[in-house]
């Protein structure tokens, strides 16, 4: 009887000892991942901010793309205007002699007769040479009564008058497209008449 219950006595012992050792084990393994845990937070906050960063970054970088993009559209499209603008100069300017033809052989013509085939039909071309031109931005300066303005005539003589720096006549015709000028028109200016006493003086021989 003595000799059977030994083992038993054995088992149950070595059963709790197994059961403490599990216990312990799993002690260990949840003390373990609890410390993973609390050093775990520390990295997934950091990673939390750099994401941000990245983010904004990225957004920055997208929102100076869309500027730039923005501006190379703005520029190419000036730079198409400018060069469209610089074509019509060209082509008009070219085209200014051809016109100032025209026109004299209409003033030629109308010498002759005032009406007639000739003359209209150089009425006529004229007329349509300058509506044609004048869709593109071409207007004609006759300044004949205006101020004179350096900017848009050439004085190419002068004429006294009861009145000063007034356009006479215009010789020649100007012309600009919108804003820019092509050609200043060529005008006789008035001067002033001067005074028999002041010109008496400019003739008196020097004392």
């Amino acid at each position: 009887m003595l000799f059977r219950s030994f083992p038993d006595e054995k088992a149950s012992e070595a059963a709790g000892s197994s059961t403490d050792l599990d216990e312990c084990s799993h002690e260990s393994v949840d003390s373990g991942e609890a410390f993973k845990e609390d050093e775990s937070a520390p990295t997934l906050q950091a990673k939390l901010v750099h994401a941000y960063e990245k983010s904004e970054g990225l957004q920055s970088k997208y929102v100076r793309a869309l500027a730039d993009l923005d501006n190379l559209r703005k520029r190419s499209a000036r730079d198409r205007e400018e060069a469209v603008k610089r074509c019509r100069v060209q082509i008009l300017e070219d085209l200014l002699p051809v016109l100032d033809a025209f026109k004299i052989g209409l003033e030629e013509a109308r010498k002759i007769e005032s009406e007639g085939p000739v003359v209209n039909g150089f009425s006529m071309a004229v007329s349509q040479l300058e509506s044609t031109l004048g869709g593109y931005g071409l207007t004609c300066i006759d300044a004949t009564g205006d101020k004179f303005d350096p900017k848009l005539h050439e004085a190419i003589g002068y004429e006294e008058s009861d009145e000063e720096d007034v356009v006479l006549k215009t010789i020649r015709s100007g012309y600009r497209m919108f804003d820019h000028l092509l050609r200043p028109a060529s005008v006789l200016v008035s001067q002033k008449k001067r005074s028999e006493e002041h010109t008496s003086e400019l003739q008196s021989p020097c004392n």
